[in-house]
């Protein structure tokens, strides 16, 4: 009887799951036209949305853009098939779970080398939110998705962050992942959060999340950026040396093991 009480709890995950990403993919191509004339001509991808992930309690975490540089050598099954409406999904069941590496390839970064990984758990562990023992466990629990749904189709990675108008293209689409969504905690990029008109349509769409604007989890962020936060990233690295996260924080890769705790402590911060 426990048993098959599992089952269905197991099958009515994998149904709410699959009906979010088909809610989301309709949401998307209803808006989709074309791509912006400066972007790569690819479908924008709706977020990974975790087997557990549950609107009003779950946490969304966006990295900033695709770097699709590597294109100009070769466009993967993942761009040019259907699964390009859900291509983060389709990266992970295609090589993450394979892999042996210890954080697995969604396809988005700084999530594959582990930093937005790290920054979850600790944000889930200080908010009492749902989290797994391993980050494949982890990612079922959570929504994780690029904040813009288009790149700069060109030779070298183009961040276009201070662009407004280049911003707004992505807008329609974020909307229709917080509205469905409802995430209770998200994490997002400072410098999408710090426009006025971006920021008031989002909380609109979702108007009981908590959004936690932070700096993007990569090697030039934590060996310069946040210098000051070397003293207090020092401390907590102590304070929770035993911890699971201390565990993940040991497998990040291209970046000073030791300078990332200062990301952590500058987490620590915001979510006081």
């Amino acid at each position: 009887m426990v048993k098959r009480k599992r089952e269905i709890n197991s099958l009515e995950v994998n149904i709410m799951e699959k009906i979010l990403a088909i809610e989301l993919i309709q949401r998307f191509k209803a808006t989709y036209d074309k791509p912006p004339n400066w972007a790569w001509p690819l479908k924008p991808s709706i977020p990974l949305v975790g087997q557990t992930y549950k609107p009003g309690k779950g946490l969304l975490v966006y990295a900033s853009a695709e770097n699709l540089t590597g294109l100009n050598h070769e466009i993967s099954e993942r761009f040019t098939s259907g699964a390009a409406w859900d291509r983060y999904r389709f990266q992970y069941k295609s090589s993450g779970r394979r892999s042996k590496d210890f954080f697995p390839d969604v396809g988005i970064q700084p999530m594959t080398d582990g930093g937005l990984f790290a920054a979850g758990l600790f944000i889930a562990e200080k908010l009492n939110l749902e989290k797994g023992e391993t980050p494949r466990s982890f990612l079922e629990t959570i929504a994780v998705s690029n904040w813009c749904k288009f790149s700069i189709k060109s030779a070298t990675n183009k961040d276009y962050l201070y662009n407004i108008e280049k911003l707004t293209a992505s807008l329609p689409y974020v909307v229709h992942e917080l509205t469905l969504l409802q995430p209770r905690v998200v994490l997002i990029p400072k410098k999408i959060w710090n426009w006025p008109s971006l920021r008031e349509a989002m909380e609109s769409a979702s108007p009981s999340s908590r959004f936690l604007a932070v700096s993007q989890f990569n090697a030039s962020v934590v060996n310069r950026s946040l210098k000051n936060d070397d003293c207090s990233a020092k401390q907590l690295k102590e304070q929770l040396k035993d911890t699971l996260l201390a565990r993940w924080m040991k497998e990040l890769k291209r970046m000073n093991k030791d300078n990332a705790w200062r990301y952590i402590a500058m987490l620590d911060k915001c979510v006081v």
